[in-house]
């Protein structure tokens, strides 16, 4: 998560009023309005810096 913190100010707010846990349990985090394939394709850029929506014109 640390990641995710560095890279967007939107999911450092809503990660910081998460209980952080140190054993290796999943959170699950409900962002409203957010497609889970748009939020893939966020996660993919933040990771990887690149964006490409080639597949995805559909959405």
């Amino acid at each position: 998560m640390n990641i995710l913190n560095y890279r967007s100010s939107y999911l450092r707010r809503i990660l910081s009023t998460i209980e952080r846990r140190n054993d290796g349990t999943l959170i699950q985090i409900k962002l409203p309005n957010i497609l889970p394939e748009i939020f893939q394709i966020i996660l993919r850029y933040i990771y990887g810096g690149r964006l490409s929506l080639e597949e995805y014109d559909a959405l």
